[in-house]
């Protein structure tokens, strides 16, 4: 069993790691991963050697971690080297294609809801309504993989 101490030396860790890397889904994936790291190597050597001390394992795990600027700096060098998204026409031809396959699906799913529903749903505001959500959904996609 970990004792308070050890976790308040893990969080203070994760904390200071945290604040270091960017506010983004990766980073947040980066510290959930981080944390359950940590665990598993302190477990590990707790099991190991249970007659050391917690706190003595806690520092062997961390400086086997890096410290949270190292980590942080590794995190943004991978950031930098991670492949880009191929040339401006290739970026075109993608977003053309994401365009038309939504216009595809809203006009099929407007025309069903009309079907469905006898008439009592207009098509035409059933593309409407299903457009906004659509570019809704693009902005979210957008804000959560970090490109507004």
């Amino acid at each position: 069993m970990i004792s308070g101490e050890t976790e308040r030396v893990i969080e203070d860790f994760i904390k200071k790691t945290s604040r270091l890397l960017p506010d983004n889904f990766a980073a947040e994936d980066l510290i959930a991963d981080l944390r359950a790291h940590i665990y598993e190597a302190l477990n590990s050597k707790i099991t190991s050697n249970p007659d050391e001390s917690q706190s003595s394992l806690i520092q062997e795990v961390l400086d086997d971690v890096g410290t949270p600027e190292e980590i942080a700096e590794e995190y943004a060098i991978e950031q930098v080297h991670e492949p880009e998204q191929g040339g401006s026409s290739d970026r075109v031809r993608y977003y053309a294609i994401r365009l038309v396959a939504a216009l595809i699906v809203v006009v099929l799913a407007a025309w069903i809801v009309s079907i469905i529903t006898n008439g009592a749903v207009d098509f035409s505001l059933a593309i409407v309504v299903l457009m906004v959500f659509a570019v809704i959904e693009w902005f979210i996609r957008a804000k959560q993989i970090g490109k507004t």
